[in-house]
């Protein structure tokens, strides 16, 4: 799986709302405002509606102009960084935080995540998170669901993680639809469930997430609740690079190098595709692999080798990985190993995938 820090996005300058994968109010706090100096602070009247007196349409103007100031404060820590002055957002976003607003909770949660104006603290980035969640923020309910997925700043529970992504999928939230699918798909805090993981997959593919359409991918390859399919396989996975993620040509570049079935083997576009996946994640232990395993069709064994050596290295660092699925995946890549020091190309036969 492609390995980054999943999409969770706090709303950037002056919008008004934010979920998930963007804002949903493409509203500017300032229109409001400046609609009323346009207007000279005149109230259009419609139907029967009594017209202002003086009075009231200036306490009516000064109301406005005062909602329109605390949006504008409101917005400015996320001006800032979108601008990446940290240091100067984060009072800000404190001072909002203190007043329970979860949205500034998240973000400063994400902050310690990123090591960005505070120093980089796991922790301390969950605990804000949580803080963030019990709020209601969706965002953050799906970030804090990954954290206990992965184990970051709290211990990995499969369960507290389902809980979580649950409730942000709950609210629409497609990136924890996507969670979902893998927590059914792998049987972990709940039993698993093909059909299920599929739906998940499917709904949050079909409102915008980058990564379902690699899983689905998988499922065809494997005949994951579904037949196996190289052809919807391929589909899948070029859908999952031309939306922007980065896995997808990974995952192309292994299938062209190591199918079992023949007719898909393209010794060719593996090694342009695992080269353009090496370029765009040169610290992903896969996106070697697959580079690999393509020098190896080609009979390039050599480089074959040194390639698979250099993806060893990035996955005996690789500290986000389970130790059993750790240890697979390195039994798996002494086996790949083994075959080009052979002077051979290796095809894969119904193993896991490393990717």
């Amino acid at each position: 799986m492609k390995k980054n820090f999943p999409a969770i996005i706090y709303c950037i300058g002056a919008m008004a709302t934010c979920s998930l994968n963007g804002c949903t109010a493409a509203v500017p706090y300032a229109i409001s405002a400046a609609q009323i100096v346009a207007s000279g602070g005149a109230t259009e009247q419609h139907g029967n509606s009594p017209a202002q007196t003086p009075q009231a349409a200036q306490i009516s103007q000064t109301n406005r102009m005062d909602d329109s100031k605390e949006r504008a404060a409101a917005a400015r820590p996320y001006q800032l960084i979108a601008e990446k002055r940290y240091d100067e957002a984060l009072p800000l976003l404190r001072e909002q935080a203190d007043q329970n607003d979860a949205k500034a909770q998240g973000q400063i949660g994400r902050m310690y995540f990123e090591g960005k104006g505070v120093p980089q603290d796991y922790n301390k980035a969950a605990e804000w998170m949580h803080k963030s969640a019990e709020g209601g923020h969706p965002g953050s309910q799906y970030m804090l669901a990954w954290f206990y997925y992965k184990g970051i700043g709290v211990p990995r529970d499969y369960m507290k993680s389902v809980a979580w992504a649950q409730q942000s999928a709950d609210k629409g939230d497609v990136d924890a639809s996507n969670l979902l699918g893998v927590l059914y798909r792998t049987g972990r805090g709940v039993p698993k469930d093909y059909t299920k993981a599929l739906e998940f997959f499917n709904e949050a593919d079909r409102y915008g997430n980058i990564e379902a359409p690699a899983h689905i991918a998988s499922m065809y390859k494997n005949g994951q609740g579904i037949p196996m399919d190289y052809r919807q396989t391929i589909d899948w996975y070029s859908k999952a690079a031309e939306k922007g993620n980065d896995a997808g040509w990974i995952h192309l570049a292994y299938l062209y190098a190591t199918c079992k079935d023949p007719q898909y083997v393209d010794s060719k576009k593996a090694v342009v595709y695992a080269l353009k996946g090496t370029e765009k994640e040169p610290n992903n232990f896969a996106s070697w692999a697959a580079l690999a395993a393509a020098y190896a069709r080609n009979s390039q064994f050599e480089m074959a080798i040194e390639t698979a050596m250099q993806s060893d290295t990035l996955l005996q660092a690789d500290i986000h990985l389970e130790e059993t699925e750790k240890h697979a995946a390195i039994s798996r890549a002494q086996t790949r190993l083994a075959a080009y020091k052979e002077g051979k190309a290796y095809t894969e036969v119904n193993e896991e995938e490393d990717l």
